[in-house]
């Protein structure tokens, strides 16, 4: 599966949705039988329809609709009473089939994207929309602990069954006369993994990979770089053989590591990619690996 278009964007300020009135008291009505209190002090944010439309409507061009849309989040939004996928896939060329993937922290991206390459192998669809969305508003103090974003941002990345060249109307990810769409090799979404137990597994799964043969290239002929997530650093210690490690800041605990891929998809001799990341509430340890097309 190739990821023929990729865009991270952050969005300043807050949408005018954010300060509906009736936001507060709906989001009191969710979650009081739960017995978790409101914060006062929440404010702002930004809507995930309105973060998205702008993102679908710069990667799926109209005579390249989509299939099948997937909207991942870990926030929840600042509209709770819409159906956001539904929405997206109105505002979608081709009015895809679309669904939603939450409650999975960090790995809401890894498994919108798992979901998208098995579509994509399915035979019955062509191209499909990976879109995520994180804000940095949260009406209640979570009964656990929760990463909030520092920033509001969304990703969005269309992929294709198939490397293909792009129009020159609708350039690749690599853009025109780069490398290639950057190609999924794999895609692993681990439950069940204990914090201490991290790194040994991270660097088994990272060995395994169909795409490394340590030893078997030249030397300087690879580049691979390893992103780590924020859910990651505390745990790994060190670089983990055959790669570049690059530990990324806290702040963005949904699409940090996809606004990595973004860029990275954006530059020449881009070599090879793998973002990784961990939730330590849920236990999920994630990893995405890229090659050039």
């Amino acid at each position: 599966m190739a990821v023929s278009r990729a865009r991270w964007r952050e969005f300043p300020g807050s949408s005018d949705r954010a300060g509906h009135p009736a936001h507060p008291e709906l989001i009191g009505d969710l979650v009081r039988p739960y017995g978790v209190p409101l914060r006062p002090d929440a404010n702002g944010g930004h809507s995930y329809g309105e973060m998205l439309a702008g993102l679908i409507g710069d990667l799926v061009p109209p005579a390249q609709p989509a299939d099948v849309l997937i909207l991942g989040f870990a926030m929840p939004d600042v509209w709770p009473e819409r159906a956001t996928a539904t929405f997206l896939s109105h505002v979608c060329p081709g009015s895809p089939l679309a669904f939603a993937v939450c409650d999975q922290g960090c790995a809401a991206g890894f498994t919108a994207l798992r979901l998208a390459r098995d579509y994509a192998a399915s035979g019955g669809c062509r191209r499909v929309l990976v879109a995520l969305a994180e804000q940095a508003r949260l009406d209640y103090d979570p009964p656990a602990p929760a990463s909030v974003p520092a920033r509001h941002a969304a990703f969005a990345m269309l992929c294709d069954a198939r490397p293909a060249p792009a129009p020159a109307s609708a350039p690749a990810a690599g853009g025109p006369g780069k490398d290639g769409p950057p190609v999924l090799e794999a895609v692993r979404v681990l439950p069940g993994v204990a914090a201490g137990k991290v790194p040994a597994i991270l660097r088994r799964v990272v060995a395994d990979l169909p795409m490394t043969e340590p030893g078997k290239e030249k030397p300087g002929e690879e580049k691979r770089s390893l992103v780590l997530g924020e859910g990651l650093v505390p745990l790994v210690d060190g670089e983990v053989p055959g790669w570049r490690s690059r530990p990324l800041p806290p702040g963005q605990p949904l699409t940090g590591v996809w606004r990595e891929l973004a860029a990275w998809a954006a530059v020449p001799g881009r070599g090879r990619l793998a973002i990784a990341d961990y939730d330590p509430g849920l236990r999920y340890l994630c990893l995405a690996a890229f090659t050039c097309g």
